[in-house]
């Protein structure tokens, strides 16, 4: 019996295989102090970026060459709580409430009516144009020169406006003689020579009224104007139908205002004449005559 409990008890370790053991767990009495680091951050100047959190401590243990993770807990805030009206001292934020919706805007006023266009009329009536009809072109036949210049004449005066200056009737005066005939080149050749002058220059008028009548009025055209100037006489003719005829002669004779005065009250009936002479003061002029005959 003595054996058999002597076989059972447990064997006791030996000593060296107990110290190899309990050797490989650090004992607390041989247990290193620990150093704990914190790196530094940079001052964060107002208005930029929040600065970031501040970085985990690190711990590291004296104679060893890995650094220990950090259980330090980190700070945190609590949540802000909005203030309530419960909290002493407390404001309540501003409520603020969106305008009341006013009136509906007025339209806007109609645009006004466009002022009445008076400008194209004031233009129109500044500016001269022609009335009247113009002569037709003159082929140089010597029974209608005379017919030929009075129209002429006349057209000039009814525009005097536009046709006044002798540059400018002259220069028009020529344009109305037919083309391809002697009297085209008569009035082409006193282009001509006024064009070629430095500067232009066209002749008088009452040059060119000369020159006209010695190139296409025969001299013995005025003269039998003038013969029946003074034989043509009232007589018991009405005078409306006597003095057309009358008139043409005048006009052909081509002589001054008194000539014809004179000849008209002399070719008077008796009753017309007496009726005339009666006025005071007498008429000056041959279109006073006939307004009071």
């Amino acid at each position: 019996m003595a054996i058999q409990k002597l076989q059972t008890r447990p064997s006791t370790p030996r000593p060296s295989t107990l110290h190899s053991q309990t050797s490989l767990l650090p004992s607390s009495s041989r247990l290193l102090p620990i150093k704990t680091t914190q790196i530094l951050t940079p001052p964060v100047s107002k208005g930029k970026q929040r600065a970031p959190a501040p970085p985990t401590p690190r711990t590291k243990a004296l104679g060893s060459s890995q650094p220990a993770p950090s259980t330090q807990p980190q700070p945190t805030q609590p949540p802000v709580q909005p203030p309530t009206g419960n909290t002493p001292g407390a404001t309540l934020p501003a409520i603020h409430h969106p305008p009341a919706p006013g009136p509906p805007a007025a339209p806007p006023p109609a645009p006004a009516p466009p002022p009445p266009v008076v400008a194209a009329p004031m233009v129109q009536a500044n500016t001269p144009y022609l009335v009247g009809t113009a002569p037709k072109l003159y082929d140089g036949q010597g029974n209608k020169a005379l017919a030929f210049w009075n129209i002429l004449k006349n057209y000039f005066m009814v525009n005097e406006d536009m046709f006044n200056t002798d540059h400018k009737k002259v220069a028009s005066a020529l344009t109305y003689f037919k083309q391809d005939t002697p009297t085209g080149e008569w009035a082409s050749n006193r282009m001509a020579t006024a064009i070629a002058a430095q500067p232009t220059h066209y002749e008088m008028w009452q040059a060119f009224k000369d020159a006209f009548k010695a190139q296409f009025i025969p001299p013995q055209t005025e003269l039998e104007a003038l013969s029946k100037l003074h034989a043509t006489p009232q007589g018991s003719r009405e005078f409306n139908e006597w003095y057309q005829e009358w008139s043409q002669h005048a006009h052909h004779a081509n002589v001054d205002e008194n000539t014809k005065m004179f000849t008209f009250r002399n070719a008077l009936n008796g009753a017309i004449s007496n009726k005339i002479a009666s006025q005071s003061p007498q008429p000056a002029t041959l279109a006073k005559l006939v307004e009071c005959a």
